[in-house]
């Protein structure tokens, strides 16, 4: 947000929660409303959606699903990075796995541990009701499935793709299929892959490289600074 800041930019942040996004049916949707509400009161002249992990994904897609018509043609351009990790159709042992990696550092949070994707204790517990919470919450999978068609078939603006081959979270594979079927409906793509980074962490450990990439990317999308100025949303997990 900084660095949005001092380039002239109104940052609007949203925090998307990756228990919120599982514990409800309409959790991951909610937040995508509220961001679009947000958004919609910020009025911006130009817009640049920051998109981190999955939750942030989901929750841009349903703000894109919220946002009037008007404000969708303001979008500029949209930078994912560590998303989307995950397949067109989401089968429950897929479901229980990474679901379970992604709340693992919360729950040990909770219980005053050190975080990790895993406990030798923990995950098979978590595991176990991630597996059984994948039938009784059917509405927020196919929203998460939802998701990828919404993203490719909404407005017209350019994706950059940040991602890393090390993410346990969000595996490389499905990250490049997501590039493939984005260019292959017509929609503008570019991807930049590292090989070391930590889910989420690409801004830091090659923070110089990884603010450079999107410069050189948003500098022919956006016009000069208006009144008001750019406006860009980062929404995070």
């Amino acid at each position: 947000g900084g660095i949005s800041r001092r380039a002239g930019a109104e940052v609007i942040p949203a925090s998307a929660q990756v228990f919120r996004a599982r514990a409800r049916p309409e959790g991951g949707a909610e937040g995508g409303r509220a961001l679009a509400a947000r958004l919609v009161e910020a009025s911006p002249t130009q817009l640049v959606l920051h998109v981190f992990s999955n939750a942030g994904f989901w929750t841009y897609a349903t703000a894109l699903e919220a946002l009037p018509a008007a404000m969708r043609a303001r979008v500029r351009a949209v930078i994912l990075d560590s998303a989307p990790g995950f397949p067109e159709r989401i089968e429950p042992w897929f479901y229980a796995r990474y679901s379970t990696m992604a709340m693992m550092p919360a729950v040990l949070r909770g219980l005053r541990r050190p975080p990790a994707l895993t406990h030798p204790l923990l995950t098979p517990a978590v595991w176990a009701f991630m597996r059984a919470w994948y039938h009784a919450n059917p509405t927020a999978i196919a929203a998460a499935e939802r998701s990828l068609r919404v993203v490719r078939e909404t407005g017209s603006w350019d994706h950059l793709v940040l991602y890393s081959a090390a993410d346990r979270l969000v595996p490389p594979h499905f990250v490049e299929a997501f590039v493939h079927r984005l260019g292959a409906s017509g929609r503008g793509v570019e991807a930049h892959r590292w090989e070391d980074a930590e889910h989420v962490r690409l801004m830091i450990t090659h923070r110089q490289a990884y603010f450079a990439r999107i410069a050189a990317f948003l500098a022919p999308r956006l016009s000069p600074r208006l009144d008001g100025g750019a406006s860009s949303s980062a929404t995070s997990e």
